[in-house]
């Protein structure tokens, strides 16, 4: 049973609304292109495993890319699977080329590229949970941990003394036969039908979505942004104001809620409240009137009164 499903991490969203929102030619957008079509792999990555996940049999639950907070830091699990027995991490990697894994070095190895040893990532995110199990519910459920490579296109080499570490790196494809494997292990029943009720309304009400303000991290400012309403059919930001909907001067195109997505990425990439004088100049509106029918329907609240007051988004 998929108790929290996957879906989109806010930050791609996040570098999406900022890569179309950053004027032409900006000289950072070949370091946010990089740093999307790299969370961008490591998302389709993610999503192959549901495949594979299909096949599980029951009883379990899933719950997909959390974050939870360990009293002095927040850490992050790709998928986590609980079984009556056993609760297991998934620590998903997507990446194509030669991967040598050195346990000894406690690092990964692409070409000339080094990277954290992910079986060292997964072995903290399991003491981390079982930590955060016990201080926060009194339970101590076995942890257990599989580092599963997605990509097709990558070779794996193990330079390791460690007797285990093809039970703890795998391919998608073994993923199955892996976790049958450790169900095997684990015989011991841990978790009641109540108790596995309780740890995964709790995992998923301690999730704290991450965030990240690229704008800042790039040191982007306001007016590095196009201003205007973009053309949801053509992508340019041609659209115009004109009886109560919007219509695009380079393709045609017209719509009556363009408006909406020019909104949520000011709310995203600006700020969270926004007055009639502000979104007049976002939107490319003369009009303070029609400003305020706009974001009258649009805004969740508003915040501060007569000419001070602002639309929260």
């Amino acid at each position: 049973m998929n108790i929290k499903p996957r879906v989109i991490p806010p930050d791609i969203n996040h570098l999406e609304m900022l890569l179309q929102r950053l004027k032409p030619n900006h000289p950072v957008t070949p370091q946010l292109e990089e740093m999307l079509s790299t969370k961008l792999a490591g998302w389709n990555g993610e999503q192959s495993l549901d495949f594979h996940l299909d096949y599980l049999d029951e009883p379990h639950s899933i719950l997909h890319n959390l974050r939870l907070y360990d009293d002095h830091h927040f850490f992050q699990i790709d998928t986590l699977i609980l079984f009556p027995t056993f609760i297991l991490i998934i620590e998903a990697k997507n990446m194509k080329g030669q991967i040598i894994i050195h346990r000894e070095k406690k690092e990964m190895r692409r070409d000339l590229e080094g990277f954290q040893d992910p079986v060292e990532q997964a072995e903290r995110q399991k003491d981390l949970l079982e930590e955060w199990l016990l201080r926060h519910m009194g339970l101590r459920v076995p942890v257990n941990f599989l580092v599963v490579f997605t990509n097709r296109r990558c070779v794996l080499e193990f330079d390791s003394s460690d007797s285990q570490i093809h039970e703890k790196v795998v391919r998608a494809t073994s993923l199955i036969g892996a976790i049958e494997r450790k169900k095997e292990f684990y015989q011991e029943k841990v978790l009641t039908r109540i108790d596995l009720i309780r740890v995964e309304r709790a995992l998923a009400d301690a999730h704290q979505e991450l965030v990240p303000d690229y704008t800042k991290r790039f040191n982007l400012n306001y007016s590095d942004l196009q201003k205007g309403v973009r053309c949801p059919e053509c992508g340019k930001y041609f659209m115009k104001r004109a009886k109560e909907k919007w219509k695009c001067s380079m393709c045609s195109y017209s719509s009556y809620r363009a408006h909406e997505q020019a909104l949520r990425e000011y709310a995203a990439l600006v700020s969270k409240v926004i007055s009639n004088k502000e979104a007049q100049e976002f939107l490319k509106i003369s009009s303070r009137h029609v400003v305020y029918r706009i974001l009258s329907e649009y805004a969740r609240s508003t915040v501060g009164g007569g000419k001070y007051i602002k639309y929260l988004l």
